[in-house]
């Protein structure tokens, strides 16, 4: 009996400490093979029409990736070209994200956001600050087995809950269906997204956004992979 509690206990320590690893930027958007860059294009859609066909361009995205996996710089530009943001990633020396900072277009510090890990690893807490240093607001996340986040509460800078989102995903770990409640678990918004056209790497370059099962938007993505 000792033996075997013994063997049960190296077991779980083992799978505890395989569980709390650091996971990196494309284990966490669930991107497979060695992502380099990843250029997002929004597009609007007709909201009269029942499905999501894209019309205009809104916002084009760029995303960088370093060696190790993790996101460098997230920019986003206008269709016309000019930067609204800009956005910096800083890690630890154990690879684990420590804060973003977002910029303005111009070059003014918007928001600093700081994180907090659960013995799983996983982001439980973002904490959100303007650029006096003031927090407006944090976010709480409970995870499942897999690692995907499916609660996200949010609450005001005085630690006041005002929504909730309860989110589905599919087999392959992609965002499906997110429900958004007020503070009194009134039901607010459905988002639901549709993936396709994947890669030869099995990573999705087409998505389609319902909100309350009418169209919103559309993004498509290019996604360059390093050796190329």
């Amino acid at each position: 009996m000792k033996v075997f509690a013994l063997s049960f206990m190296v077991a779980t320590c083992f799978a505890l400490s395989a569980s709390a690893q650091v996971k990196n930027d494309l284990k966490r958007w669930k991107l497979k093979g060695p992502v380099k860059t990843v250029t997002e294009y929004e597009y609007s859609v007709n909201a009269t029409a029942k499905e999501a066909v894209k019309d205009v361009l809104k916002v084009k995205s760029v995303c960088r990736y370093n060696d190790e996996g993790n996101r460098v710089e997230y920019v986003t530009y206008s269709a016309d070209g000019a930067m609204l943001s800009r956005s910096v990633y800083n890690y630890n020396d154990s690879g684990r994200l420590v804060d973003i900072r977002r910029f303005r277009g111009d070059g003014g510090l918007n928001v600093t956001t700081t994180y907090v890990y659960d013995k799983l690893g996983n982001e439980s807490e973002e904490n959100n600050y303007d650029p006096s240093g003031t927090l407006f607001m944090t976010g709480k996340g409970k995870y499942d087995l897999n690692g995907n986040r499916i609660v996200f509460d949010r609450y005001d800078g005085k630690g006041h809950l005002f929504l909730k989102s309860n989110i589905r995903y599919d087999r392959n770990g992609n965002e499906t269906e997110e429900r958004e409640y007020d503070s009194h678990s009134s039901l607010q918004f459905t988002t639901t997204y549709e993936h396709g056209n994947y890669d030869k790497k099995g990573n999705w370059t087409f998505k389609a956004v319902y909100k309350n099962d009418k169209p919103r938007s559309v993004f498509e993505r290019e996604i360059e992979y390093a050796g190329k």
